[in-house]
């Protein structure tokens, strides 16, 4: 058969792998439970629709339709906007926290992970100053 979506269909072969995977680890330390079972069968599902969905050349198309559609593409961009700053706001909080934490008790861990978390913050900062001089240089 015609591989018609080689995103989708990577992407279903890494849910089976992953199901297999689990199903492997779960028989190898004896602790195979009704939710490593859900999990398993989930992803299984998942993965072998995602293949069979394509090679289906109907459903490839319309899975391309409905990537290139614009209201989608506007969705992800704002969603992908929100959750950015979200993220930003959210370790900005947890930096301050943690950096407070750290001070009163005197516990010097705290302190390092409010500093990781300002450098991932700043990080986050500059990626976002540069990314806008960038698209502001192109229109």
């Amino acid at each position: 058969m015609k591989i018609y979506n080689k995103k989708v269909f990577a992407s279903g072969i890494f849910m089976m792998a992953l199901g297999l995977l689990n199903l492997i680890t779960s028989i190898v330390r004896h602790d195979l439970d009704i939710n490593s079972i859900i999990l398993i069968v989930a992803l299984f599902a998942m993965g072998f629709g995602s293949v069979m969905r394509s090679m289906s050349q109907r459903m490839a198309k319309e899975d391309k339709l409905e990537e290139l559609d614009e209201r989608n593409r506007l969705i992800e961009l704002k969603s992908k906007s929100k959750s950015f700053r979200l993220t930003q706001i959210i370790s900005f909080v947890l930096m301050l926290v943690l950096l407070v934490m750290g001070k009163v008790s005197g516990y010097e861990g705290f302190i390092a992970m409010g500093v990781g978390l300002a450098f991932a913050f700043s990080i986050s900062m500059f990626a976002e100053i540069f990314t806008y001089m960038y698209y502001e240089s192109k229109n």
